[in-house]
């Protein structure tokens, strides 16, 4: 997707050396069966799509809160979520939902309906236009038309590793330091 070669690249700042880059560049390429930047086991997802005018915005905030309180609960399910926000933008206007998951396009797609309806919907419902909720047979074709692909995303650091994977890493390292004091105290 972009070129890059270290042997010809000159980067932003002059003080940090080519090499450096080149051992940090992820290698973003698009989604192969979706729209969507993926750099190893990491994707970016970006919707943006018109919100309804004038109820839908106060809708929207007025869910926020319940929506923000219950994000980890309905991204656990999914257990491919690194990170999501969703927030009203252009004055209101419209509505943007961005997240980073492992995984590839289409399995997120499914598991996201199959996990979280409820929690999307109640989101997206009387807040965006057209919305027809992630159990419509018109759902996909929805995502389809207000998609985006970002220009710039970066999938941070290890992003070979899932959300699983670090708790599971959090977990043994934390056995571990527990069965390290027990062993000097």
């Amino acid at each position: 997707m972009y070129d890059f070669d270290p042997s010809t690249y000159r980067p932003i700042s002059p003080d940090v050396p080519v090499e450096e880059i080149a051992e940090h560049f992820q290698r973003p390429r698009s989604q192969t069966d979706g729209v969507g930047l993926r750099a190893v086991n990491r994707s970016e997802f970006t919707l943006v799509a018109p919100v309804i005018q004038p109820t839908g915005p106060a809708v929207f905030l007025e869910r926020a809160e319940k929506a923000c309180i219950e994000a980890p609960y309905w991204e656990n399910r999914l257990g491919t979520v690194h990170d999501l926000r969703v927030a009203l933008i252009n004055d209101g206007q419209q509505v943007l939902f961005c997240a980073t998951y492992s995984d590839e396009f289409k399995p997120y797609v499914v598991d996201v309906i199959r996990f979280a309806t409820p929690w999307i919907d109640y989101m997206f419902t009387d807040v965006a236009v057209d919305y027809p909720g992630l159990a419509s047979d018109d759902a996909i074709a929805y995502i389809a038309r207000h998609q985006v692909e970002a220009h710039v995303w970066y999938g941070g650091p290890n992003p070979e590793a899932s959300p699983r994977d670090i708790a599971k890493s959090i977990a043994v390292a934390t056995a571990f330091d527990t069965l390290l004091d027990a062993a000097q105290g």
